[in-house]
C-alpha cells in the first residue's frame, strides 16, 4: 500500500527496484534495459508483483489491522 524498493535478481545481478504506492497485485513493472540481449541492446524484464500475506499475526498485528479496517470505513 505505501510502496517500497525491493531487490530484483536480473541477468546482471540484483537490483534495486521501486514499487509505487497502491501497486496491487498482478500490477507489471518495467526494468528498462535489463532483459535478454538482442541485435542492437537489451530488452526490458518485466516484474509482476505479487502480494504475500502473512498466515500468522501476531496479537499486536492484528490489532493494528483492525484499527486501520476501522479507520477506512469512514472512507
Amino acid at each position: 500500500m505505501l510502496g517500497d524498493r525491493v531487490s530484483v535478481p536480473t541477468l546482471d545481478g540484483p537490483v534495486l527496484m521501486k514499487v509505487p504506492p497502491g501497486a496491487r497485485a498482478g500490477k507489471r513493472l518495467r526494468l528498462r534495459g535489463k532483459g535478454l540481449p538482442y541485435q542492437k541492446g537489451r530488452g526490458d524484464e518485466y516484474v509482476v508483483v505479487k502480494i504475500d500475506i502473512p498466515e500468522r499475526l501476531s496479537a499486536e498485528e492484528e490489532k493494528l489491522y483492525r484499527e486501520l479496517a476501522s479507520l477506512r470505513k469512514g472512507v
